[in-house]
């Protein structure tokens, strides 16, 4: 896989204006604390989410052990700075950058894994995951 087409992935992923959802957070467990709203706030965060739909069922097929919004939404909080509550807590354009900053260390840490031919960093097929669970 060549840099540039990486680049146009991230963009495609992760580089358009999102929207924002309220949240609402409860409980101690990572798991349980990841809430529907964080779901749907973090998958709304890309912007081309029909592309996404296809990458993320096939992600969900890989992993099955982690086809729920809030299982996802905590594995993705676990490469964000503050978590769960940076889910709740920060603006759109922050959630962006750290979760493009955290694509980026999955590319650096080769936490990778192919999906429908593309080469994704394990934050953004999960976000896509997020997505196709979203749209079901």
């Amino acid at each position: 896989m060549t840099v540039p087409r990486r680049i146009r992935r991230k963009t495609f992923l992760l580089g358009a204006a999102g929207l924002g959802a309220s949240l609402a957070w409860f409980g101690p467990s990572p798991f349980r604390g990841a809430s529907l709203a964080g779901s749907e706030r973090l998958a709304s965060l890309l912007q081309h989410v029909d592309g996404a739909l296809g990458v993320g069922r096939e992600y969900l097929q890989q992993v099955p052990a982690e086809a729920s919004p809030e299982v996802l939404t905590a594995r993705v909080a676990e490469r964000l700075p503050g978590g769960l509550g940076t889910i709740d807590t920060a603006s759109n354009g922050r959630l962006r950058e750290l979760l493009l900053s955290a694509v980026e260390e999955d590319f650096r840490d080769l936490r990778t894994m192919e999906l429908h031919g593309w080469v994704l960093a394990r934050t953004e097929a999960r976000l896509c995951a997020l997505a196709a669970l979203g749209a079901t």
